[in-house]
């Protein structure tokens, strides 16, 4: 059995993340999206069409991704628009309905059944628990989940429609400094009262980070 992966992916890209997920050709794979199906779907539509780089063959890439992730059998996906419903989620991962046959064949794979999580720091930012004792709470939860269930897990930022990593958006936001405590009051625009920490440092604790080098998140 290949080495338990809990990983950061520092690409910006939402299709990079998504055929990097695939490509892992985990047994199963239950992908977390950290907002409403209307809002990513618009994302992805949104990014396909503003990228001056894009061509008729990223179009047809992005279409059949998402035709993929609405069919495969082994891939299942979720929509989780707030924290408390992603942490809720996790804390009662249903269990992925599969065949005898699939099974089988999970038992006997060298991979791990796969948990991705994407636009986690999003879904916190604009409430009171991006904080390290927020963040912690919901990493925490992921880890103890996936150890749990046996499965590797991925989380990932999303870029804005243009591709870049804003300081709201993207892997910005593992550098963004937050309070240690969810109760702490903001004193101005990305600023508190007392002890701050940056995000990554907190995802340390438990994560490791990687970041593709450009021929691969081309």
């Amino acid at each position: 059995m290949a080495q338990i992966i809990r990983q950061i992916y520092l690409g910006n890209g939402v299709t990079d993340f998504l055929q990097y997920i695939i490509d892992r050709d985990a047994t199963t794979t239950t992908l977390i999206i950290c907002s409403t199906r209307e809002s990513f779907l618009r994302q992805l539509y949104t990014t396909a069409c503003t990228n001056e780089n894009a061509n008729a063959s990223d179009h047809e890439f992005l279409a059949q991704t998402i035709s993929l992730l609405s069919k495969s059998s082994k891939i299942k996906v979720v929509y989780c628009p707030t924290v408390e419903n992603l942490r809720a989620y996790l804390a009662v991962l249903p269990p992925f309905s599969s065949s005898s046959q699939e099974v089988v064949a999970e038992k006997q794979s060298m991979n791990r059944p796969l948990i991705a999580i994407l636009g986690p720091l999003a879904l916190h930012s604009p409430t009171s628990e991006f904080s390290a004792q927020g963040l912690s709470r919901t990493l925490a939860s992921a880890v103890e989940t996936a150890s749990r269930e046996g499965m590797d897990l991925i989380l990932s930022e999303r870029a804005d429609a243009t591709g870049s990593a804003v300081g709201d958006r993207g892997k910005a936001l593992w550098h963004t400094n937050v309070p240690l405590l969810s109760s702490s009051v903001r004193r101005g625009e990305g600023s508190w009262l007392g002890r701050s920490v940056p995000v990554e440092r907190v995802a340390q604790r438990w994560f490791e980070f990687y970041e593709p080098v450009q021929s691969e998140a081309a």
